[in-house]
């Protein structure tokens, strides 16, 4: 039996039987399909639950999510960069300006002291006590670098209200370009500059 079933499946397929094979081929893709398509179909034998009344409905309320508290907000908003300070500290335009002049004739001023060709009294736009540390660290400046002429490239507010001024200079002298950063005071005299950072 088995060698007969052997030398069916090893002999040449006839014209006749390539009609039977592909026939059954087809049939058997034609099953494949409707088991598959419905064993995808929902249970249609489950019990269905009637829709709750509207009277349950108004009696009882569903959450619709998490608790008032744990919600998020409807809309985000990004955090500002600038801080809001109280109207009486809001810097006027006139602030902005004011600083800035002060810090651009200390600039100036303490400019060519750093490079030896000043003393630190001719220092105005500062505090005393700016002044006075100044006039303890007198710079020690090498010949070739008294010559170089030192400007201010950049000046920037980082921070400005009606008492207090943080900005920022970019420096050059030619041969090189530095950083310093300023504190300004408003006090009863003007725009002073109280503190410095190189």
């Amino acid at each position: 039996m088995v060698d007969r079933l052997r030398l069916l499946a090893n002999r040449p397929i006839q014209d006749g039987d390539r009609v039977r094979l592909f026939a059954t081929v087809v049939a058997l893709i034609v099953g494949a399909a409707a088991l598959l398509a419905f064993l995808d179909d929902p249970d249609t034998t489950a019990p269905r639950t009637a829709p709750p009344s509207a009277t349950t409905e108004s009696a009882v309320e569903q959450p619709s999510g998490p608790p008032p508290s744990m919600r998020a907000p409807a809309t985000l908003v990004a955090p500002s960069e600038e801080s809001d300070p109280p109207t009486t500290q809001r810097p006027r335009v006139a602030d902005v300006a004011h600083s800035k002049r002060a810090a651009r004739r200390f600039l100036r001023q303490f400019l060519a002291f750093s490079y030896g060709r000043t003393p630190a009294s001719t220092i105005t736009a500062a505090s005393l006590e700016v002044r006075a540390k100044l006039d303890q660290a007198r710079p020690r400046v090498p010949a070739e670098e008294r010559r170089r002429h030192a400007r201010v490239e950049l000046l920037q507010s980082d921070g400005v209200s009606r008492e207090r001024a943080d900005l920022s200079a970019v420096i050059t002298d030619g041969e090189r370009r530095y950083t310093m950063r300023l504190q300004l005071a408003n006090t009863a005299t003007g725009w002073l500059v109280t503190a410095l950072e190189r």
